[in-house]
C-alpha cells in the first residue's frame, strides 16, 4: 500500500536529481539540505500525508496551557534552473519514521519522485571520528555504484569502504539500488563527543562539496558563522560536564568518608 503524498502545486522538472534528508547525528544532513533549499527558495511540491508514521513524544505547555498538537511535517520541494543543468527536488522529513515503517515510506518516495524522472538520489550524513570540534570537518561518500565513486571522486576523495549509513538517510539509498535508482551519500566529520549536538561545521563542509558536484554557487557564510558560535558552545558545555563530572565525585566522596588503612 503506497504512502498518501499530498500534492500541492504540481509542476514538470527537468532531468531532476533528489536530495533527501531526515534528522541524524549532528543534524548534519538535516541542516545542510533544510539551508540549501531555503537559500534556493525551493517551492512546495508535496507533502506527506501519514500521520500513523510518525511518533508524537508529547505536547508543548505555554503559560500553563496545553497546546495544540503539532505533527512532524515531511514534504518535497522543486527548484528549476536555467539551462541545460537538471533541476533540483528535495524530500525534507522532520522526523524518522516509527519502527518498522521505514521500508515502506522509501519505497513510496522514491516511486513518487520517479514520476518527476528522478534516476539519481543523493543523502548526506555524519561521520563521527576523533577530530576535536577545532577542527575542519572533512567529507566521505559512498554511492550505490563504482563507476559514481569514480565520478564524484574529483570533488571527494575519501571513500568509506566499509561501514553503516543508519536511519533513513542510508536506506534511501539501499530501495534506491533496488529500484535500479543510483545515489550517493556524503558523510561530514563530527566529533564522536557531539552526536547530539547540531553540528552545521559539518553540514557546511557537505555543501561545499555539493555545491561543485551540482554546479551552484551558495554562498555558505552564514553557515560558517553558525560553525563558530558552535564551537563556543560546545565549549560551555563540556565545561559544563566536566564540573558536574568534578561535583558528582566530590560528593560521592563526602559520602564514603574517609578510607581507613590499618
Amino acid at each position: 500500500m503506497a504512502v498518501r503524498i499530498n500534492i500541492v502545486s504540481d509542476t514538470q522538472l527537468h532531468k531532476p536529481l533528489l536530495l533527501a534528508a531526515w534528522p541524524g547525528m549532528g543534524h548534519v544532513a538535516l541542516k545542510a539540505f533544510v539551508f540549501l533549499h531555503e537559500v534556493l527558495r525551493a517551492q512546495n511540491l508535496s507533502f506527506v500525508e501519514e500521520p500513523e508514521f510518525f511518533r508524537v513524544p508529547g505536547v508543548s505547555i505555554q503559560d500553563g496551557l496545553v497546546q495544540s498538537t503539532v505533527l512532524p511535517q515531511s514534504g518535497f520541494y522543486y527548484w528549476k534552473r536555467a539551462g541545460t543543468l537538471g533541476d533540483l527536488l528535495f524530500f525534507i522529513g522532520d522526523q524518522q519514521p516509527v519502527a518498522g515503517k521505514e521500508y515502506r515510506l522509501a519505497s513510496s518516495l522514491l516511486d513518487f519522485a520517479g514520476r518527476y524522472g528522478v534516476k539519481r538520489v543523493i543523502t548526506a550524513a555524519a561521520m563521527p571520528t576523533s577530530i576535536n570540534h577545532y577542527q575542519p570537518s572533512r567529507v566521505w561518500m559512498t554511492a550505490t555504484r563504482e563507476e559514481l565513486l569514480t565520478e564524484l571522486t574529483p570533488y571527494c576523495q575519501r571513500i568509506l569502504r566499509e561501514g553503516q549509513v543508519s536511519g533513513m538517510n542510508g536506506l534511501l539509498l539501499g530501495v534506491a539500488k533496488q529500484k535500479d535508482m543510483e545515489g550517493f551519500c556524503f558523510l561530514g566529520e563530527i566529533p564522536f563527543y557531539t552526536t547530539e549536538i547540531e553540528n552545521p561545521k559539518a553540514s557546511m563542509a557537505v555543501l561545499r562539496v555539493l555545491n561543485q558536484v551540482l554546479n551552484l554557487e551558495v554562498d555558505l557564510n552564514e553557515l560558517e558563522e553558525l560553525s563558530r558560535q558552535t564551537e563556543k558552545e560546545i565549549d560551555n558545555y563540556l565545561l559544563e560536564l566536566q564540573q558536574r563530572e568534578q561535583e558528582e565525585e566530590k560528593s560521592t566522596e563526602d559520602q564514603d568518608g574517609p578510607v581507613t588503612v590499618h
